[in-house]
């Protein structure tokens, strides 16, 4: 067995909620962070695992939102999930052997699954089994979807919606590639580390990654994603213009200046022609339900440039942006996620393509999803999610995405959501 989870650190917290949908939708007013359920939005597509991780003989077992799946090849050679319990006496699916090409085999009497959860043989008892495909021995079926080398299970009860209302358009771009990375977690909720994206934190907490200490002369510039923002139908998108900010702040009542001093500004122009030159641009969006901002399930993006945008050149970008970027946080226990990373690029041919893989592996893998993201999970890590908050502008999205996920939560991905936000569409033409 392949087991790709680690576990979690122990924390109190209340019972996570199990509630599937289609039911009243409680007050959205005050603290409603105990309404958000620790486990994630059941009724929704996710990643799981790149599909090469998943071989032909040994299958996988991988936890998402609570539930611990096993994962193996199907009889079309794509990768099938089922509950990684065998409903005879519980032994762990993922703990036996795939004898033939499609099938699971539990490694306690035998017993062999198929990829739709339907006991087709027991080998323990032999072909004349009485309980071999006998009613109410089925194993339970997790739908799939291989995009890009990476597979998505449906985690829902219902029947799956459709895969397109949840995974990126790039996914389905037979000319764009994607970099991805599934192997990081971070020991948090998967809603504090999406929150993470939404606020004023990144030029206090990032500015000492490599990229601002390098490449960039001053602080990187102020402004929060969340401090206003529009409703694209599945999330929300910033409407907050950068600021230009001084070179340093100054607060004449204390006698303070920020940052303390302007030391880089002496060699930031000595690497500023490097970040240029290996900036890789981002795979164009079609549709604004999939801009820059925040997503359903739980998803950030960044880095993104609109069609018809006049930007189409390499620029340096924070963070070591590289492509289009998006940050997808799977629940896994209460307080432990797995994070993905995508990068998205449309290489003009395979030259391009092959530079473009060469920086992602020497440099922007480990300078975007670990340099600069590992520094937001050294302090969420210890951050108190029970405790009171005093909230400012700059967290307006946080306050709005909880309200749109226990809305979703309650009431079921098709629940209507109330705001009084400004709604952005495609036939905006923003």
């Amino acid at each position: 067995m392949a087991d790709v989870t680690v576990q979690s650190p122990r924390r109190a917290e209340s019972v996570p909620h199990t509630s599937n949908g289609d039911g009243p939708i409680p007050s959205l007013t005050g603290d409603i962070r105990h309404l958000v359920p620790k486990l994630g939005l059941r009724n929704y597509w996710y990643p799981a695992i790149g599909a090469k991780r998943v071989g032909k003989r040994n299958p996988v077992q991988l936890t998402m939102l609570g539930d611990v799946v096993c994962l193996f090849r199907g009889t079309n050679g794509e990768v099938a999930a089922i509950q990684d319990v065998c409903p005879h006496r519980g032994a762990l699916f993922s703990e036996g052997t795939c004898h033939w090409q499609g099938t699971v085999t539990c490694p306690y009497h035998g017993w062999v699954y198929d990829e739709h959860g339907k006991n087709v043989a027991v080998l323990g008892e032999g072909p004349d089994s009485g309980v071999q495909g006998k009613v109410g021995t089925e194993a339970k079926v997790y739908p799939t979807r291989t995009l890009k080398g990476v597979v998505f299970i449906w985690m829902g009860e219902d029947n799956p919606a459709p895969i397109e209302e949840d995974v990126p358009e790039e996914f389905f771009d037979p000319d764009t590639r994607i970099f991805f990375n599934d192997t990081i977690y971070w020991k948090t909720n998967w809603e504090v580390g999406l929150e993470n994206s939404m606020d004023a934190h990144v030029n206090y907490l990032h500015r000492d990654h490599l990229q601002a200490m390098l490449g960039n002369p001053t602080f990187m510039p102020r402004g929060a994603s969340g401090s206003k923002v529009a409703f694209t139908g599945n999330g929300f998108k910033s409407l907050t213009k950068t600021p230009d900010n001084p070179p340093q702040d100054i607060y004449p009542e204390l006698g303070w200046k920020w940052p303390k001093h302007r030391l880089r500004k002496f060699w930031s122009w000595i690497f500023n022609p490097f970040f240029k030159a290996t900036s890789v641009p981002p795979s164009p969006t079609e549709s604004e339900r999939w801009t820059t901002g925040h997503r359903l399930p739980g998803m950030f993006r960044a880095g993104v440039v609109p069609v018809g945008s006049l930007e189409r050149e390499p620029r340096p970008r924070g963070g070591g942006l590289f492509g289009l970027y998006t940050r997808w946080t799977v629940p896994v226990e209460d307080w432990l996620t797995r994070v993905w990373y995508f990068h998205s690029t449309k290489p003009s041919n395979s030259i391009v393509s092959a530079w473009y893989w060469l920086l992602y592996w020497t440099n922007y893998r480990w300078l975007t999803e670990y340099n600069f993201s590992q520094q937001d999970m050294s302090v969420m890590e210890n951050l108190r999610y029970d405790w009171p908050e005093k909230l400012s502008g700059t967290d307006a999205e946080v306050v709005q995405w909880r309200r749109l996920v226990v809305t979703k939560h309650f009431g079921g991905r098709n629940a209507e959501f109330e705001h009084r936000l400004p709604v952005v569409t495609d036939s905006d033409g923003s």
